[in-house]
């Protein structure tokens, strides 16, 4: 079983004077190295601005996940549970497991039992409209995090994903030029099925465009992967179809686990590897030797959750809150060991216990 993060809030323990530096949300020089963005929109984390709400004893948020199983998910919740209790509120929390019959259900039942606010991953941005619009009808503000729904919703916390995998192609291009390399062999494991992660790709693919025009990248196969055991299979199906492959990239977290389990399997610690969604498990990873995972884009899954609560909290208050907001993305590097150490301390809590 997994543990869930203190009430200290070890992010904005670990960060707070970075906010005397640079103030809450404001906005990092490019010039500012990795460590002291990443540090910076850390201490924004929204439990300051969650203090200036009101009492809310008596508001229910009901939470509907798309997943909660995985590390990624487990800092969502995290931040959403964190933020109720800071609030005030009761959270009722279901997991829709990628189903959306069960989330059909799961939000049916919220509503029967009654809350005044819905927090929502919609797994599918038409298909969860049906189960959605009886929420709207009546006149329950809806959150939708990570995912988008195509209605109108109350307020939408989401990351630039395209941005997230561009982020990561300014890296291999940065990469590349550094270490003068001329004929990169590169595997993909993308994503077809939720909007977010079909940006990501475009993002990604987009941003080593000119080096593909070039003949410098040349991309030798890509499959889609959601699993980590998904990933795992066809990496090892296309290293053994690609044995001149030299780098990888994969999407998220379960695909990027799985791209380096299977390059641990067929003993290729020669391949560069690439991806997005950080974990405990891959900054491991990053800080050994046993694969050759040069970097990593991250979102910041816990501060979505947290501020997905507080924007709830707030329309239920009548305070209209910003329709769109956007969580700040971060870039680990294996050549950064003091920030990789950071995202270990602050997240050693979601280390399965033995």
């Amino acid at each position: 079983m997994k543990k869930k993060m203190g009430k200290v809030h070890l992010y904005v323990a670990l960060f707070i004077c970075i906010c005397c530096v640079c103030g809450c949300g404001k906005k990092v020089d490019d010039t500012t190295d990795m460590s002291q963005k990443v540090s910076s929109f850390y201490a924004g984390i929204t439990k300051e601005e969650a203090q200036n709400v009101s009492k809310n004893k008596d508001i229910v948020v009901g939470s509907v996940n798309m997943g909660m199983i995985g590390e990624w998910f487990e800092e969502v919740m995290n931040g959403i549970r964190d933020a109720g209790s800071d609030l005030g509120v009761t959270v009722k929390m279901l997991d829709s497991n990628n189903d959306i019959k069960l989330e059909k259900k799961n939000i049916e039942t919220l509503m029967k039992e009654g809350i005044d606010v819905l927090v929502i991953s919609p797994i599918n941005s038409d298909e969860s409209v049906k189960a959605l619009q009886p929420v709207k009808d009546a006149g329950i503000p809806i959150i939708t995090w990570n995912t988008t729904v195509n209605m109108e919703v109350t307020t939408s916390v989401l990351v630039n994903s395209t941005a997230l995998g561009g982020d990561t192609g300014d890296f291999v291009a940065e990469y590349v030029k550094t270490n003068n390399l001329k004929d990169v062999k590169m595997l993909i494991l993308d994503n077809k099925t939720y909007d977010v992660g079909v940006a990501r790709c475009d993002g990604f693919r987009d941003s080593i465009k000119e080096l593909i025009e070039s003949n410098i990248i040349e991309i030798v196969d890509s499959d889609s992967a959601e699993t980590s055991e998904e990933g795992c299979e066809k990496i090892e199906k296309m290293l053994s179809e690609h044995p001149e492959t030299n780098m990888i990239w994969a999407w998220n977290q379960n695909s990027l686990l799985g791209a380096i389990e299977g390059a641990k399997k067929t003993n290729r610690n020669d391949i560069v590897i690439m991806g997005t969604d950080m974990s405990m498990e891959l900054a491991s990873d990053m800080l050994g030797n046993e694969v050759n995972l040069q970097a990593i884009t991250t979102q910041l899954p816990y501060n979505m959750g947290y501020k997905a609560v507080v924007n709830a909290v707030k329309a239920v208050n009548g305070e209209n809150p910003e329709r769109n907001v956007i969580i700040p993305l971060a870039t680990y590097t294996k050549a950064d060991v003091d920030l990789i150490n950071r995202y270990i301390e602050t997240h050693k809590d979601l280390v399965k216990e033995n």
